[in-house]
């Protein structure tokens, strides 16, 4: 198994003056993302993240430095989460780390939040997040035309997805080489059902017992 190049952790304080900074106006991976012009304030990436309009979650490498963001927020119907985010530092691009923290976030989100289906768009002139999607996994859906105006011409932009059991399948055939990481380990698990079993098997007192007489119970009003 390769040695992990970053992981994901929540948010700082100080953060969110990183995320401002990385994402101002005219600056490189501002304009890596397409929103070359926005205006992104670190109280507003607060104030979303807080209240889980919009969840951000910060990249650290394996020595602690922090060089990058994503995020994702619900679209559409129950299931359906849009992510985002970036690395900071322009020298990092295409080192692996970026795309190694959307795959620790897309496993979070089909992992632990039982996603059914995981969207990303991207500029078409950003080669460092179409390598990425290209190598497989994503579908692209669509191709929205004109969308982005940088450097003098027009870029479309495109929109991928993945639904859960291409993850799936995704995960099974990369299980040795990338694993997806478990919160509870599964010993733990077996040892909670086990104990559970245990118990059971001896007839106990549950709330089981008693059931029909409580049913019968009539308000004494």
């Amino acid at each position: 198994m390769p040695d992990k190049l970053c992981s994901l952790r929540w948010p700082e304080e100080s953060d969110y003056e990183l995320v401002e900074q990385w994402l101002k106006p005219l600056s490189p991976t501002a304009a890596l993302t397409g929103d070359a012009n926005e205006l992104v304030f670190a109280r507003d990436v607060r104030e979303a993240n807080e209240s889980g309009r919009v969840r951000y979650l910060m990249v650290d490498t394996p020595d602690g430095v922090t060089i990058g963001v994503v995020n994702h927020r619900r679209v559409g119907s129950a299931g359906s989460y849009a992510v985002g985010g970036a690395v900071g530092d322009p020298g990092l691009w295409g080192a692996g780390a970026g795309a190694e923290a959307f795959t620790l976030l897309v496993d979070l989100l089909f992992h632990q939040l039982n996603a059914h289906r995981v969207e990303f768009t991207t500029a078409s002139f950003n080669r460092h997040t179409m390598s990425m999607l290209t190598r497989g996994g994503f579908v692209l859906e669509g191709v929205l035309r004109d969308y982005y105006y940088l450097d003098g011409e027009y870029h479309d932009r495109t929109v991928w997805s993945i639904l859960r059991d291409e993850f799936v399948a995704g995960a099974n055939e990369h299980a040795e080489l990338m694993p997806v990481a478990d919160l509870v380990p599964e010993r733990d698990k077996v040892r909670a059902r086990t104990l559970l079993a245990k118990y059971l098997a001896a007839d106990p007192p549950t709330s089981l017992r008693g059931f029909e007489e409580r049913a019968a119970r009539r308000r004494p009003y």
